[in-house]
């Protein structure tokens, strides 16, 4: 942000359990400075500092919206604190749209869909390998890979290549870390391109995303995606043309069959993401931004 603002600004990092996801934290607040806006990562931890100060806080908050958790309180609770907010980014349309039919005001809403990491470009001298499958993410309960054992049964002359960590106790007990066509690597930049170079199906499988980042990642460098109706992948994947939503949670055979119908596809995963850049993404905070200021600056009087 600082290097795409050609303005004075300060950073202020506030860790994220200061949010009242636990008892003790109702207690414990981060001192913030007073200024005329304010950027918050997560809607719990603006509820949290709205409760402590409203007069600072409220429509002056930009605040980022990844994903439905039930620590937020059910939808008509987040409307009622949100529309306190001067903007929220959202991730995903039917987060949007839920908030909206009960009651967050249309013109607060914002689509964002996160960014495609500038060091995200496929590696010279690696080919596409045919038949070769792609998860990268952080093993978990969300990511919906109770049919991942299936799946490889169904597919046993494609590769997978799994990107990420946490994984290993999972494969171990399902007898899939010794299996010939199966990849486990951790995750970093550098595997993250020759995996997403080498790839030509991304498989996202989760039951709530945000994203997954690795998607739009994935599209940049030209894998066709196959991912749950969760996140994003509505609102970039071009269906049937330059990737597959599947339903949430799917079937392994769901799943296998939309990954030999993917195989097929001729469109463009490129052309989906290809505005999804950072300077895109602080573009829309700083406009928000400039809004605030131009409102509150002169009753304000904060930098």
């Amino acid at each position: 942000m600082q290097v795409r603002n050609p303005h004075s600004t300060k950073l202020h990092w506030v860790v994220s359990v200061f949010a009242e996801k636990h008892f003790w934290e109702r207690f414990v607040k981060f001192p913030l400075p007073k200024y005329a806006a304010y950027f918050f990562s997560y809607p719990s931890m603006f509820e949290s500092y709205l409760k402590s100060n409203p007069g600072r806080y409220k429509n002056r908050s930009i605040v980022n919206y990844t994903h439905n958790l039930d620590e937020l309180g059910n939808l008509k609770h987040q409307a009622m604190i949100l529309n306190q907010s001067h903007s929220v980014h959202f991730n995903c349309s039917a987060d949007a749209e839920a908030l909206v039919a009960v009651g967050l005001e249309p013109s607060k809403v914002r689509m964002i869909f996160g960014a495609v990491d500038e060091d995200c470009k496929p590696q010279v001298g690696i080919s596409r390998e045919p038949k070769t499958i792609l998860l990268a993410s952080r093993y978990g309960e969300r990511k919906g890979l109770d049919v991942f054992p299936a799946l490889v049964k169904l597919l046993p002359e494609w590769k997978f290549i799994i990107l990420g960590r946490g994984w290993e106790d999972f494969l171990k007990n399902e007898n899939l870390l010794d299996k010939p066509n199966i990849e486990y690597q951790f995750f970093n930049k550098e595997a993250r391109n020759i995996a997403m170079s080498r790839a030509t199906i991304f498989l996202s499988l989760s039951k709530l995303e945000g994203g997954p980042i690795p998607l739009i990642e994935s599209m940049a460098m030209g894998v066709i995606p196959v991912a749950t109706d969760t996140g994003f992948a509505r609102d970039i994947i071009v269906q049937g043309k330059n990737g597959l939503v599947i339903p949430n949670p799917p079937t392994a055979l769901q799943v296998r069959d939309a990954i030999l119908l993917a195989e097929t596809l001729t469109g463009s995963p490129q052309e989906s993401v290809k505005d999804l850049n950072w300077d895109r993404l602080s573009g829309i905070i700083m406009n928000d931004a400039q809004e605030i200021w131009s409102t509150n600056i002169s009753e304000s009087g904060h930098e």
